[in-house]
């Protein structure tokens, strides 16, 4: 695809990082929606080669993304109304368009102001009419989240991120998946290596609970613990003087 000046420029803003904290969009996909961005004019007609996106990612992750993962984030951008598919040529090249955040958070209609005549007697809101309002405010400003929130949640979607890449799926609305949350995403990776190593979906049957087992007990570091290492501790363990009536 050629380059063009709209490539250089990324109209991104906090307000769309709340919106991928508020409908759950991993960084995975958010990687994505920001390289469509830079395709072309925002709410116009493009056509990108999602294999372009998977080489410009490996560059700086290393490897590009599975091509069944790749389809789960684009998937994730459609039902999320950020995308408009408009025809399909493969599972990798589609003509669609990038909606504008206008239009993913439409602005509320103003509230119709009634005129009322000042001879007239009218009633005025009762305190519950009061405090439903203010807690309708309350509830609408907690949509917004603090920047330390929505750090953490980036994290956990990383972490889920890099266990789906290897086949392994975590419900983030199960209880059992806050225990994943409580490791580093660089023992996450090192656990999911090993858990290649171990022989993977053919031999591990419950690979969520192995994981976290794995975690835990850093299993990975097994394979370190040699007879030479072992040697090498147990004469550092053991005292080089006695006693004399030892």
């Amino acid at each position: 695809m050629p380059e063009n000046s709209s490539k250089n420029s990324l109209p991104w803003s906090e307000a769309h990082d709340a919106y991928c904290y508020q409908h759950h969009i991993p960084p995975a996909a958010k990687t994505l929606w920001q390289w469509l961005m830079r395709q072309g004019e925002i709410a116009s007609e493009i056509e990108p080669d999602l294999s372009e996106f998977n080489a410009w990612v490996a560059k700086s992750r290393g490897k590009p993304y599975a091509h069944n993962y790749l389809k789960k984030i684009f998937e994730i951008l459609v039902s999320c109304r950020v995308l408009q598919v408009i025809k399909q040529y493969s599972w990798k090249i589609t003509k669609l368009l990038v909606r504008p955040l206008s239009w993913l958070n439409p602005p509320k209609k103003p509230r119709e102001k009634k005129l009322y005549n000042h001879n007239s007697s009218y009633d005025l809101p009762s305190s519950n009419d009061i405090s439903a309002e203010q807690g309708l405010n309350s509830s609408s400003n907690t949509l917004t989240p603090t920047t330390a929130e929505f750090e953490e949640l980036e994290r956990q979607h990383e972490i889920l991120t890099a266990c789906a890449e290897y086949e392994i799926y975590f419900d983030p609305n199960k209880r059992t998946t806050r225990h994943l949350f409580e490791f580093d995403i660089s023992d996450v990776r090192l656990a999911l290596k090993h858990f290649i190593k171990r022989g993977g979906h053919k031999v591990i049957s419950g690979p969520q609970g192995w994981l976290i087992d794995c975690l835990r007990k850093c299993y990975w570091e097994d394979e370190k613990f040699t007879l030479s290492t072992f040697m090498q501790l147990l004469t550092s363990w053991f005292p080089n003087k006695l006693a004399r009536d030892y």
